[in-house]
């Protein structure tokens, strides 16, 4: 088969909602050894050419899969076969889509899936600080995939983000650098900014704190919104609309040094990010705390009965028990 026909059928399967049977034949084709370099250089052209474009349903399994990541914690890996497959899955951003059968997390950082991109994956309880081969720092918090090439080889510096990061991005005017998320597109020439893109959230938020960033919507409302510093675009996903506030940006990615700080945050906002710093579990009465806001904030030496505790003295009737990783909140 000829690399041309090999493209067309990798670009016809990006992107479309084909029954299980359509993609269990993709997969097995895929998978075979036939045509193995045209098929790696095919999903290389095409990972260069159009680094953005990926599919919603992509980003949906992404999401799902971060999910169960996240709530499954100590993961039991499976025999690590196929490994030749994977890497080139991994370099189309099909990654979830067409291989959760032979694709795997461990509690490992970093792992190397293709010889030109790498998934960065931060467990809870942690938070990550890596820097990108164009000399750009990333702060990644706590149940976050980071998906980036080793190398910026393409007119754009994209890489792909489901969960939070700060970004301190190296100048280069003539390759600018886009983190893409699910619903937005941040795009920056030089600049600190942050992306908050959890799955499961109701919405996308990118605050700047240095610089400046283009923001787009996906699919596209308007024309792109331009943030000045300590400005932040908030994007929802129930009513499709957009707000720009003004706020404290260093506050907003204060995560980075151990610090979480809420202003009229509501409380699942708040026990999210609990869970995520301390790898906890929270269960409360969503309908009591349904409506309420709050203005609280931890510091890095606090433990989770620290934490706590602050809720106790803030809250009106607050109690709770601890039961290994798992707090019940009354």
């Amino acid at each position: 088969m000829h690399e041309k026909e090999i493209k067309e059928i990798i670009k016809l399967f990006f992107g479309k909602r084909f029954s299980k049977d359509v993609q269990l034949r993709f997969r097995y084709w895929f998978r075979s050894e036939e045509d193995r370099d045209e098929k790696e250089d095919a999903l290389q052209e095409i990972w260069e050419t159009s680094p953005s474009d990926i599919s919603e349903q992509t980003w949906s399994r992404l999401s799902e899969m971060q999910d169960r990541i996240s709530k499954s914690r100590n993961v039991t890996l499976p025999e690590r076969r196929n490994r030749r497959w994977l890497k080139y899955a991994a370099v189309a951003a099909v990654w979830i889509l067409t291989v959760f059968t032979t694709r795997y997390f461990s509690e490992q950082d970093v792992k190397i899936v293709s010889p030109k991109l790498t998934e960065f994956y931060v467990p809870y309880g942690d938070k990550q600080e890596i820097t990108l081969s164009d000399g750009s720092v990333v702060w990644v918090n706590a149940g976050s995939v980071l998906i980036y090439p080793s190398e910026f080889t393409a007119a754009t510096r994209t890489v792909f983000l489901s969960g939070e990061a700060c970004f301190k991005v190296a100048k280069n005017p003539e390759q600018p650098f886009i983190v893409s998320t699910k619903h937005l597109d941040v795009q920056a020439l030089g600049t600190v900014f942050s992306v908050d893109a959890y799955p499961g959230a109701t919405e996308t938020i990118a605050t700047l704190e240095e610089g400046s960033i283009q923001v787009d919507t996906k699919p596209s409302m308007t024309s792109a919104s331009v943030l000045k510093p300590n400005e932040q675009f908030i994007y929802s996903h129930l009513t499709h609309r957009a707000t720009i506030n003004v706020v404290d940006a260093e506050q907003v990615s204060a995560w980075k040094d151990g610090y979480l700080i809420f202003k009229n945050a509501s409380f699942e906002e708040v026990t999210a990010a609990l869970e995520r710093k301390y790898n906890v579990t929270i269960n409360y009465n969503a309908e009591k705390y349904k409506g309420r806001t709050y203005y609280v904030k931890f510091n890095p030496d606090e433990s989770i009965e620290d934490a706590l505790l602050i809720l106790k003295h803030l809250i009106e009737d607050f109690r709770y028990r601890i039961t290994g990783q798992t707090i019940s909140i009354n």
